[in-house]
């Protein structure tokens, strides 16, 4: 799944970029150049859904001489880090951010994410506390509000997020956005009738979102709502998330082009785990789940999924993948502790 790791803070910086600092020779390199041209680079990864070129960025960083590395520096390696889900190295940077700058909102909206994504609900709360310091801010309460959803009155958060949201006439247009992504998902979460119009109201305010089109695609999916999965993933066949569940969509409705596409899918990810660059587990499990048919070999992808990545997609697949594979023993494991080792 396309990370949900928006820079919503800088983002109407990112506009345009340095893109010549990657020519400059290396004793000619700054950090601010070399900063702008790595935002670039982290939102042409996010709007083509490619890893590569998050490796140009790599290359570019090694450039830089580390004793003219900044905060900012440090804190596009740990996002470029949490893209491919490399998340202890993602830490170690933002641990260095926080010391240089203990205030840096992003740095703390960045391990907030994190630790959503690994299920680390006492670290989220820690860097959503750090986000209210100083003032009221929607950011602030969306993560209060989505934290407060995964315990005893989970409407009353989204009752709360979505007034507050309704209320914020003061903050970011990258702000409210950032709720309304939060608002939806808790939708989705919480099973609540209203999560297709939050979904489709998502959706339609940023539809170069890789994160929502495949989120509300996969959403789609659920429901039975095939044609209009199959709709919404067509032409993304380039992004693998999309092109799986464009594969299910197909498969579900038993569409002629179907076994097209999934011979290419095979191609793609025996070439991947070849290279040794496999990042796609949860995409790789759908399609064995929901493509082959095939819910032993999903279980163990899910299980590795499960290590590192623990976001309410993944829950699913793995819940999922168990209880068509006859393994109670992972779904008790689940019940009793989402931490344990399955």
């Amino acid at each position: 799944m396309p990370p949900r790791d928006l820079v919503v803070l800088s983002a109407e910086e990112t506009a345009t970029a340095a893109a010549a600092s990657a020519a400059l020779p290396a004793a000619l390199l700054s950090a601010t150049a070399v900063v702008q041209e790595l935002r670039a680079l982290i939102e042409l990864s996010r709007a083509t859904g490619s890893p590569r070129p998050l490796g140009l960025a790599d290359g570019l960083l090694r450039r830089l001489s580390e004793a003219q590395w900044t905060a900012d520096v440090y804190l596009m390696r740990a996002t470029i880090h949490q893209r491919l889900h490399r998340f202890d190295q993602a830490e170690a940077d933002l641990d260095r951010v926080l010391a240089l700058q203990p205030g840096n909102r992003q740095a703390w909206l960045t391990r907030y994410s994190i630790a959503l994504v690994r299920n680390d609900l006492v670290a989220a709360g820690r860097a959503c506390e750090q986000l209210g310091q100083g003032s009221a801010n929607l950011l602030a309460a969306s993560c209060k509000q989505e934290l407060a959803s995964f315990a005893a009155r989970p409407d009353q958060a989204f009752d709360r997020l979505r007034q507050a949201l309704e209320q914020s006439t003061s903050a970011s247009a990258t702000e409210r956005d950032y709720a309304l992504l939060t608002l939806t998902e808790m939708a989705e979460r919480l099973e609540l009738p209203q999560a297709g119009a939050y979904w489709q109201r998502s959706f339609l305010q940023n539809p170069d979102d890789l994160y929502r089109r495949a989120r509300y695609a996969d959403w789609l999916l659920s429901e039975g709502q095939h044609e209009q999965a199959l709709e919404l993933t067509r032409g993304f066949n380039d992004v693998d998330t999309l092109a799986v569940l464009h594969a299910i969509a197909m498969t579900r409705l038993d569409h002629p082009e179907q076994e097209t596409l999934v011979a290419e899918l095979e191609d793609r990810f025996a070439e991947a785990r070849w290279r040794g660059d496999f990042l796609h587990h949860w995409e790789y499990g759908r399609f064995l789940l929901d493509v082959k048919g095939d819910a032993d070999a999903a279980l163990v992808v899910a299980r590795a999924n499960w290590e590192t990545q623990r976001a309410q997609p993944d829950r699913e697949l793995l819940v999922r993948a168990a209880a068509v594979a006859d393994e109670p023993v992972v779904l008790d494991a689940l019940s009793d502790d989402d931490r344990g080792t399955l």
